[in-house]
């Protein structure tokens, strides 16, 4: 019990009135203003996302502001599992313990505990839970980094957890990173573009802002993408193969935004089509891939059509890449892709014609080269719409097409519109 209470002391220098090193002059991701309405929630907070996207720095802010508004320093805890610790039985309840009986010395009521990287334990939703339930005012934040693992174990905490998801960067965070001024962007366009082709290769993950050799951020994408395949997944579901897994992610990392043909897939990798179906699934519940569905009338005809299969960030194609030059001819694919995850779009629409999303009752076509969207017009016709969003490389204009309203804008404004 020493070891772990010196282990936990270290993780909370500002008992000792140090300041929280790893947020010093860190800008603020967009969903810390919404998690900061919900701390006063009795309800559990479990920030799920993507490995590296920035969940513990998200927190790490959470108590910086906490201790700015004049909460007790001892009454926030914070403690993170790693995978060898996580196997010990009762690791939380003695985690607990320890705060309660060497650190606060009175019962444990009217604290925050922040538990990182909460998905290596096992079973902790019934330690929550029964914590939850003594209502002594404990305020729990989860993070994990694998949300199948989450989002198995909050059924039996259900009204009790509210879920938020950390996404990868925005083009406007990215920017915001960088120090770089786009809240006027006329004035500031040129430095915006020249950062674009940066964001997306680069600007999914807040350590890859500034890196700008292929070589090493290839290297670091390829081992959170490795380690969510071969360790992860794994965990929580029977694959029997991690690298028929791999090999799917990496025929869906090549061309983002393609109809997947499971059957096709199947007799390339000489499996079953259920396992492509549940290898899909699969990587896009731990946040590595996400599905555009073809626009139908009820949710259950859009999922019983053919599904586009993109990346959850751009950042995740260099794996795939064999050489920098590469990018150049996948470009349009990227910047599909970058507004498909900009929107967090849910469908496209194809039938005879095709429309890369569909968003709120608003058309959406990537052209990030040749301008024709004859075909696209006819497809709003058909959708009895009065309005087609055209996304290009630097085109920007308005014109009328069969009395459809139609608005070209370059992709960096899109992203940093939405």
């Amino acid at each position: 019990m020493a070891e772990l209470t010196e282990r936990i002391i270290r993780q909370n220098p500002w008992w000792e009135g140090k300041q929280i090193e790893p947020v010093k002059g860190m800008e603020k991701r967009d969903l810390f203003g919404e998690l900061l309405g919900y701390l006063g929630k009795k309800q559990i907070l479990a920030v799920l996302g993507l490995r590296r996207v920035g969940k513990t720095v998200l927190i790490f802010q959470l108590i910086e502001r906490l201790l700015m508004k004049g909460a007790n320093p001892k009454r926030i805890l914070y403690f993170s599992f790693d995978e060898l610790l996580a196997k010990e039985p009762e690791i939380i309840e003695d985690v607990l313990s320890a705060y309660e009986n060497e650190i606060l010395k009175q019962e444990l009521k009217d604290v925050y505990i922040f538990l990182d990287e909460i998905n290596y334990v096992r079973d902790w939703q019934v330690v929550l839970k029964r914590f939850y339930d003594l209502d002594r005012k404990i305020k729990f934040i989860v993070t994990g980094s694998s949300g199948i693992q989450i989002r198995k174990a909050k059924e039996s905490l259900a009204g009790r957890i509210y879920e938020f998801e950390l996404k990868p960067m925005k083009f406007s965070e990215f920017l915001m990173f960088k120090k770089i001024n786009f809240k006027e962007p006329v004035l500031h366009s040129l430095g915006i573009k020249r950062e674009l082709v940066n964001y997306l290769m680069h600007g999914g993950f807040p350590e890859m802002i500034s890196e700008s050799d292929f070589a090493k951020a290839k290297k670091y994408v390829s081992s959170i993408v490795e380690k969510i395949i071969f360790s992860d997944i794994p965990k929580v579901y029977d694959v029997g193969n991690p690298e028929i897994l791999r090999e799917i992610f990496f025929i869906i990392a090549k061309k983002p935004g393609s109809i997947i043909e499971y059957k096709k897939i199947a007799e390339t990798l000489k499996i079953t089509y259920q396992t492509v179906s549940k290898y899909i699934h699969y990587l896009e519940e731990s946040y590595l891939i996400k599905s555009l569905y073809n626009f139908r009338g009820s949710p259950m005809a859009a999922a019983r059509k053919s599904k586009k299969i993109y990346l959850s960030s751009t950042s995740l194609i260099l794996p795939a890449l064999d050489f920098e030059s590469d990018v150049v001819s996948i470009m349009p694919s990227i910047a599909e892709n970058a507004a498909v995850s900009h929107l967090n779009a849910k469908y496209f629409w194809r039938e005879y014609f095709e429309l890369d999303i569909l968003h709120d009752k608003t058309p959406i076509e990537v052209k990030y080269g040749e301008l024709d969207i004859k075909n696209n017009i006819h497809a709003v016709k058909k959708l009895r719409m009065k309005r087609l969003v055209v996304i290009t490389k630097d085109v920007e204009k308005k014109e009328q097409h069969e009395n459809i309203a139609v608005q070209f804008i370059p992709l960096w404004k899109f992203l940093l519109e939405c």
